[in-house]
């Protein structure tokens, strides 16, 4: 492998060329955030009392949860009225949005988008699973942004996402997206990892520039990945992204953690994540402010309402319990299409509900909890120790050459450059544990601890575990336990 791309700042220089020749021009709305300075001032502005990294920390100052719905339509006045519903049904105050665009925009398709926006109009309802931020510009987002009262993030993910940003951040969407690793394993095929750094690199130092310049910006360092990998490995991405986007100079991380689903060990791996991103950022003389986020779990989701609220209860209950500073919201649509609005408020009023109900209940320390921490943060240190010793110090070119060898490895995932070695299942209580851990470098003490969690199932269940178990825990929250037929008693 040739190595050209290194963990460095963009020079002021690089940025600007990069902007002028790659971005602005991929659409034509690119012409109208041309005066980055003008830009700035009018986020400024549209961001007054709405900002994601002060609201974040106003939180974590008064002991509160935020609530984080998602939302997206086709067209802006679908999308406002979306917003506008779940606001006014608990959101607001305490709420910050992600706002997702569809699929034609994560893509570059804007052509496509651009259909599917007439055909929407056409059709009077939402043919898009999402807004199509870069075909309908910065005046459009600012629409959206004066009809919110409340934070906006954009999710807009795959490949490319930078003149989506470039929109977002100029409407005063203050939240933005910093990952590399990530974006790869979840939603690209063909892209190789140091190009994707490259690009998140410039969306990087765009948030930083408006933060320098006034604007705080909120960057989500996420590790929702394809949702089925192991706590380490989920903790590793975000851990090792944290240095990427500090060196482009961002100051405010939301840590996106994606949950497996069992209570202690999502807890352990949010609380080990932040840690280690405090402590290897300051290593490296960097300063950031970190805040936590719990997103829903993003495998097979069941069908049925009933069970579907159990999982938006149950994913936003963890957040609670482990004191992250905000719970992430799925609807109860999930299995079948994009969120809709009286689904997402439904979500809201449930995860507002419980947020009465619990108090200030947090989950106490226990042995348990202890162990699973110590166990998670020793194989991410590992991982984390062995990127840099490859890297010569540096965690861009150890991360590519970790992907490259094989010791940087998950199990699903549509990604081309992914050796896929590994398998993850889950143990006699849901915690997905280390199946093969590939080549993964896993300390003793971290694989001995993986196999007797296992041995537990395979004692409970009274079977060997074997691939076909593997297969079963893809689908074990989404397929229904049949039910038995009553029961005829003779009269």
């Amino acid at each position: 492998m040739t190595q050209k791309i290194r963990n460095q700042r963009l020079s002021d220089e690089e940025f600007q060329r990069i902007r002028r020749e790659e971005v602005l021009p991929q659409w034509e709305t690119g012409k109208d955030i041309e005066d980055l300075d003008e830009c700035i001032a009018a986020a400024k502005e549209l961001s007054q009392g709405k900002s994601h990294a002060l609201k974040h920390q106003e939180a974590e100052d008064r002991g509160i949860h935020l609530l984080m719905p998602q939302f997206g339509r086709a067209l802006t006045e679908y999308t406002i009225e979306g917003l506008q519903h779940v606001e006014a049904e608990g959101l607001a105050p305490d709420g910050v949005w992600i706002i997702f665009s569809d699929s034609y925009t994560r893509k570059l398709d804007f052509e496509r988008a651009a259909a599917g926006i007439e055909r929407s109009r056409q059709e009077g309802m939402s043919m898009l699973n999402g807004w199509p931020i870069v075909n309908f510009g910065v005046e459009e987002a600012r629409r959206i942004r004066r009809a919110s009262q409340v934070p906006l993030t954009l999710n807009s993910t795959d490949e490319d996402g930078r003149l989506a940003s470039e929109i977002a951040l100029a409407a005063g969407w203050n939240g933005a997206n910093t990952r590399s690793l990530q974006e790869c394993v979840a939603h690209c095929k063909d892209i190789p990892l140091e190009e994707e750094i490259r690009i998140n690199q410039y969306e990087s130092r765009l948030a930083a520039i408006y933060t320098e310049k006034g604007v705080p910006i909120c960057t989500h360092n996420a590790c929702n990945l394809t949702g089925y990998d192991s706590p380490g490995y989920r903790s590793f991405v975000v851990v090792s992204q944290s240095l990427l986007g500090a060196e482009q100079g961002i100051k405010y991380q939301f840590l996106e953690n994606g949950l497996n689903m069992n209570l202690i060990q999502d807890i352990a791996m949010v609380r080990v994540t932040k840690r280690l991103c405090q402590e290897y950022t300051r290593r490296f003389g960097y300063d950031v402010k970190f805040f936590t986020g719990g997103y829903p779990f993003l495998g097979a989701w069941p069908p049925r309402l009933e069970e579907a609220n159990a999982m938006i209860a149950w994913n936003a209950i963890i957040p609670i319990l482990g004191d992250f500073t905000t719970a992430i919201l799925k609807s109860e649509d999930e299995a079948f299409a994009t969120p809709t609005k009286e689904g997402m408020a439904g979500s809201v009023r449930l995860a507002r509900h419980l947020l009465t109900l619990m108090g200030t209940q947090k989950m106490p320390e226990s042995e348990e909890s202890r162990l699973e921490e110590a166990m998670i943060e020793l194989e991410v240190r590992t991982l984390l120790d062995k990127c840099l010793e490859a890297g010569d110090g540096d965690m861009v070119v150890g991360m590519c050459k970790g992907v490259e060898a094989g010791w940087v490895d998950t199990m699903l995932t549509p990604w081309k450059y992914n050796k896929g070695k590994v398998m993850v299942m889950r143990d006699a209580e849901n915690a997905v544990r280390y199946f093969d851990p590939g080549d993964i470098p896993l300390p003793k003490e971290v694989l001995d601890y993986h196999r007797e969690k296992l041995a537990g199932r395979e004692k409970k269940e009274g079977r060997p575990l074997d691939f076909q178990m593997v297969v079963q825990d893809l689908q074990f929250a989404s397929i229904l336990p049949k039910r038995q037929p009553p029961s005829i008693q003779a009269e």
